[in-house]
């Protein structure tokens, strides 16, 4: 039986240093508008979310979601976990992919790809760390992700879900090796969290009028160009506030 697949985009215009990133203009459209039309590529996928939040803020996000006839949900600002339960519940999923809404070339192949691993394993949470910081995709169980809905101490940090489910106490793990080593970049950063790394991202896009191919096409433009490569490579990642709470009850 086949399984059905939902992918969530977790979204919001708040962005303490870079604001309104996901309405920003990436090579003639909003970012996550490229993002949105990037997942569509996936073959396994049977739909796409945008999970955003009730404050006004995000109404601009649910204005381009209904012009662009895309599904958005509306829910907790602070309490994701509850926000992708309830987003799912018109589609009735077997699996959730987690998107996040600043990775706009989260890799839709590699996407494929976990999921079937993910089914094939019959794996709680698959995930990834061998690809460029920015592309990697999450494929969650809808079982687990209710039970980690229980479990957590404080949903008001589930914006830090991968941290509650990578639990192998709790929760049945897959971690997928990527075996092609051109893709195997974990200390590349194709995120947008700064203006150094939207420069980049926005170089990628114009690069291949807005289109961008394959990962490793990506990958290779950029070896080829390690001006444009390294322009985010000093990016200090902040360590987790020591007041987020991620631990689940029983700890």
């Amino acid at each position: 039986m086949s399984k059905k697949v939902i992918a969530l985009i977790a979204v919001r215009m708040k962005s303490s240093r870079l604001p309104a990133k996901a309405t920003i203009d990436l090579s003639g459209a909003p970012l996550i508008l490229r993002l949105h039309n990037r997942l569509i590529k996936s073959k396994r996928i049977d739909g796409i979310v945008w999970c955003t939040s009730t404050n006004k803020q995000d109404d601009a996000l649910q204005e381009l979601a209904e012009l662009n006839g895309i599904s958005v949900y509306r829910g907790s600002e602070l309490d994701v976990i509850d926000r992708f339960l309830k987003a799912s519940k018109e589609h009735n999923p077997d699996i959730i992919i987690r998107v996040t809404g600043d990775n706009p070339l989260t890799d839709p192949e590699m996407m494929d790809y976990m999921i079937e691993r993910h089914i094939d394993s019959e794996a709680d949470f698959t995930f990834t760390e061998d690809l460029p910081t920015g592309t990697r995709p999450e494929v969650i169980s809808m079982p687990a992700l209710n039970r980690c809905h229980k479990l957590v101490q404080d949903p008001s940090s589930s914006e830090y879900l991968t941290l509650m489910l990578m639990r192998p106490s709790h929760f049945r793990l897959q971690r997928v090796s990527v075996l092609d080593r051109k893709l195997k970049r974990p200390e590349m950063r194709l995120t947008v969290d700064t203006p150094e790394d939207l420069e980049v991202i926005r170089h990628v896009y114009e690069a291949f009028s807005g289109n961008p191919p394959e990962l490793f096409k990506i990958i290779n433009w950029l070896d080829d160009n390690p001006k444009v490569r390294d322009i985010n490579k000093n990016i200090i990642v902040e360590p987790l506030n020591s007041t987020v709470n991620v631990l689940l009850k029983g700890d």
